[in-house]
């Protein structure tokens, strides 16, 4: 095999490990001959490497029992919770991203075999879904947490996640594993069959693959529950009556007191996933210097969802008019009318005469009574705010999700006569998908049906107290959109060492290169939801490209080593220039040093600038609509409002009597041509230390801080909200807002621009024990991410939110401590362990949220050489995730960084012939 100056011989652990212990005993597990050091293209020592690296091997991944790898690296500390996983039933769409430092999945990249995966995420958004790596081909997985543009190029504005795959492999083995929850739903399995075979001269190796996963209902568990202020036989929201609300029974002809409607018992929770992927690799050597390589992959994917039938209301398109209420329920609503209008009179009369007896008394100060108002209207019809519908005879909202990832690469390697290495490759991935919604509901059907052109009989019509057959047929359809995207992607580098300029420490270390990639996309929704004919999320078509060339160099300079008081000191410097045919150029740069004053204690620091260029969608898609939850502050009804009203909205005319119609407000998002790159810097520094008075103990600490410019994102839409009618009535913030009419809210401007500004920072903590015993070795680990910044500027309205310990309703959390801790005792054909993930308190917008804690117990088993079982119970105490906020009776919002699934046995076998 080839060993060129891009790659260092070192042991892999068994378990989650630090490049701060690979100079100590590994954990067994199996050995690998070469690793490319994730952040350089320079080998060295790993123990030298300016940033913090973390090392997730193949028996680590093997132990955990997870079906796809962000379930396993989403408990790292150092992972932010925004990435979406398969907590997420509304609007995931089956995808699994990875987010680092709470900076998005964008700001992630996100690299197999140390090159770039072709983006897999659905509507052409520039991320991997990491459902496509199958699981058990995966070698180990690299994460590094300080910024890599200059390495790696744009996107690696967090840092790199580099999936580093199985490439030799003599023989077959079968790998079958299956898990079910105790409450039920989530049951899901996985067959994977690995086979290779090793030459004189090369070798391959492939791998078939097969999960799939089940759904998990709100019915499942206990702790969830939702409701809506949408009933399938429609509601009332009036400015009289006890309440202003109320619900119309079963067939349609009798008003009765207000209710929320049980939408849990049609949603689920999380979705459900099919997966089959085919993955190979092999190499030839043509010579003794020169080496054939190649990879390819292919994932087809199936994922569904499931939520209740479509809400209809005035704020999402309904045009139905108090004139569409039947006569029983009109003269229902004229009686509830004449009482407030009957009561209001004699509130009246009594303020005139209270204020005829203030009058002759001289008006003394502060006793001048109040007088009523009029807040029910000119007639009954006048005082309906809102009628809605839930029309749940047209069936659930069923979503279905088909993606085909393909990628194929090949390459050519070899060292030259001068001891340096060269490394050649082209690369080509395509992602396609198609993705359909049954029981949509179409506008214009349904105006028909109104407008009485539809050709129902009238008799056969009916909205209210359930929907009838005619009109749920007419109206329903299914809706069907697909998307596109491909990348092409060649390299080259060389690599080697300048004999030349010498130091203390060893030559000068040197690499460079150059890559091309071109990407394209395309998103094309339904006609009708580019229209806007659909009561889902309006949506226009995407299609665009860019391409970019990029030149890069590094250099390692080994200024000391074996020195008195300097057992090593290094400079790392890298720079990389990206030629972007959409914005222009920009220049990256990276500069590190490590400090080792003794063989025990190392000091490390690094400053890069990092850049993200805008991604396709955010360059191209057209206006888009979303249904986020945010809170009207103008709001009366105080279950949504718990705040209270604004003291900006009397100013701005906005109705004293405002009802806010469930959680979900209106926005419009969309890209824009215009956008330039983020920019970012990052600074690291640490200390790694390895004390010679005990054995395989690593103590690593480090710091971080991260200022990324220019960010593109939307507007903080609740911070928006806020400016305008809480805090100073702020008027950039209230131009970004039209209400219609009725006040109801009908667009937030939520458009990507470069206007963001974010700045985080936080420690990470890392200790390591290994103890050996004659009967075996107990390995230990305690990980934490102390938060101590996260803050999001807005220059468009000036506002500045800090997240810190915020938690969002149903995604988002920025807690100040996240932790991970694992023990495990290894014997010589057993090891059972034990592993705790904490994820600290915090408050979301109206609660209080305390902290959670996971235990995870896996156990292993060597029958023989050629079969391991496996097992594990996750969740042993079977936590249940907090409530974020309470938007009704038996109704929660929760986070989905919290655990679904509640406790979850899993087991697993594996033979190799």
């Amino acid at each position: 095999m080839i060993k060129t100056k891009l790659s260092v011989a070192i042991a892999a652990l068994g378990t989650i490990a630090s490049t701060g212990v690979l100079a100590q005993e590994s954990i067994p597990g199996p050995e690998v001959e070469e690793v490319v050091v994730t952040g350089s293209r320079i080998a060295r020592d790993p123990l030298s490497t300016t940033g913090p690296i973390t090392l997730v091997d193949s028996e680590a991944i093997q132990r955990s029992g997870v079906g796809t790898i962000d379930e396993l690296l989403n408990q790292l500390p150092s992972m932010g919770t925004t990435g979406i996983n398969a907590n997420d039933n509304n609007g995931g769409a089956g995808l699994s991203f990875v987010d680092l430092r709470n900076l998005g999945s964008a700001r992630t990249l996100v690299l197999v075999n140390g090159r770039r995966f072709v983006s897999s995420s659905s509507g052409v958004s520039s991320a991997v879904d990491m459902n496509n790596i199958p699981v058990d081909m995966i070698d180990r997985i690299e994460v590094l947490t300080d910024g890599a543009s200059a390495v790696y190029g744009s996107d690696a504005v967090a840092g790199v996640i580099n999936v580093v795959m199985k490439d030799s492999y003599d023989g077959v083995r079968i790998n079958a594993r299956a898990g079910a929850t105790e409450a039920g739903g989530g049951e899901n399995g996985e067959l994977s069959i690995t086979f290779g075979k090793e030459f004189d001269r090369g070798q391959f190796i492939g791998n078939i693959t097969h999960s799939k996963r089940d759904e998990i209902t709100y019915e499942d568990r206990d702790w969830a529950g939702l409701t809506s202020s949408i009933a399938a036989t429609g509601a009332l929201f009036t400015n009289y009556g006890d309440d202003g609300a109320f619900t119309i029974k079963e067939g349609g002809t009798e008003l009765g007191d207000y209710t929320r409607y049980d939408i849990g018992q049609y949603m689920w929770l999380s979705g459900a996933m099919e997966r089959t992927s085919l993955t190979g690799s092999g190499t030839f050597s043509l010579t003794d210097s020169i080496e054939l390589y190649g990879e390819g992959s292919y994932t087809v994917k199936t994922t569904n969802q499931q939520m209740a039938a479509q809400p209809l209301y005035t704020g999402n398109g309904l045009a139905l008019t108090t004139d569409h209420l039947p006569a029983e329920i009109q003269s229902q609503l004229a009686e509830a009318w004449d009482e407030a209008e009957n009561q209001y009179q004699i509130d009246l009369a009594e303020y005139e005469a209270a204020k005829a007896k203030w009058e002759e008394l001289g008006k003394p100060d502060g006793l001048e009574p109040e007088k009523p108002k009029a807040s029910h209207g000119e007639n009954w019809a006048d005082g309906v705010s809102t009628i809605l519908v839930r029309p749940v005879d047209t069936g659930t909202r069923d979503s279905e999700q088909k993606t085909e990832t393909f990628r194929i690469l090949g390459g050519a390697r070899g060292d030259l006569a001068n001891g340096w290495g060269w490394d050649t490759f082209l690369s080509y991935g395509k992602n396609e998908g198609e993705n359909t919604l049954v029981n949509a509901i179409s506008k214009t059907k349904l105006q028909e049906i109104l407008d009485g052109t539809s050709g129902i009989e009238e008799e056969n019509i009916q909205f209210f107290g359930g929907l009838s057959d005619e009109v749920a047929n007419y109206i329903g359809y299914t809706d069907r959109e697909d998307n596109e995207y491909e990348m092409i992607n060649f390299g080259a580098s060389l690599t080697g060492d300048i004999e030349a300029v010498q130091f203390q420490g060893g030559a000068l270390g040197f690499a460079t290169g150059v890559e091309y990639r071109k990407e394209s996309g395309e998103f094309n929704p339904s006609i009708e939801t580019q229209s806007g004919d659909t009561f889902a999320n309006k949506q226009e078509a995407t299609s665009g490209d860019f391409a970019v060339t990029e030149v890069f160099a590094e250099f390692n300079l080994p200024i000391l080593s074996g020195a008195k008081y300097a057992d090593e000191l290094s400079v790392d410097a890298a720079i990389r220039y990206s030629d972007y045919d959409t914005f222009g150029g920009q220049a990256t740069y990276k500069v590190g040093a490590v400090y080792a004053p003794t063989e025990n204690l190392r000091f490390r620091s690094s400053l890069s600038t990092a850049f993200r260029a805008p991604g396709i969608y955010e360059l191209y898609s057209g206006t888009a609509q979303s249904y986020p939850s945010l809170i009207d502050p103008c709001a009366t009804n105080k279950e949504v409002n718990s705040k209270g009203r604004g003291g900006n909205c009397d100013a701005l005319e906005v109705s004293e009597t405002l009802v806010q119609v469930g959680s979900q407000i209106p926005v419009n998002i969309g890209g824009n041509a215009d956008l330039q790159p983020e920019e970012s810097t990052s600074f690291t520094a640490g200390v790694v230390w390895t004390p010679a008075f005990t054995e395989d103990l690593s103590i690593t600490l480090d710091y971080f801080k991260i200022k990324v410019e220019d960010a593109i994102q939307s507007p903080d839409l609740q911070q928006i909200l806020d400016d305008c009618y809480r805090n100073e009535g702020k008027e950039a913030a209230c131009n970004f807002i039209t209400r219609l009419n009725n006040n109801d809210i009908i667009d937030i401007n939520g458009a990507k621009m470069n206007v963001g500004e974010i700045n985080t920072s936080g420690i990470d903590i890392d200790v390591v024990q290994n103890f050996h015993y004659d009967a075996g070795k107990l390995a230990l680990r305690a990980q934490a991410t102390h938060l101590l910044e996260y803050e999001e500027h807005n220059s468009q309205t000036g506002s500045t939110t800090d997240y810190l310990d915020y938690i969002g309703n149903t995604s988002d959390a920025y807690t100040k401590w996240r932790g991970l801790a694992s023990a495990t005792w290894y014997a010589d054909n057993w090891d059972f362990g034990a592993d705790v993930q904490y994820i600290g308190d915090g408050h979301s917008e109206t609660l209080d949220m305390p902290s959670h804690t996971y235990l995870n117990l896996k156990a292993g088993w060597d029958v023989n050489e050629a079969m391991r079982l496996t097992a594990g119970i996750d969740n042993v105490t079977d936590r249940d995730p907090s409530y974020t906020a309470i938007t009704g009776a038996n109704s929660f919002d929760t986070n989905g960084t919290y655990d679904y699934q509640g406790r979850y046995a899993w087991a697993g076998v594996t033979y190799q012939f």
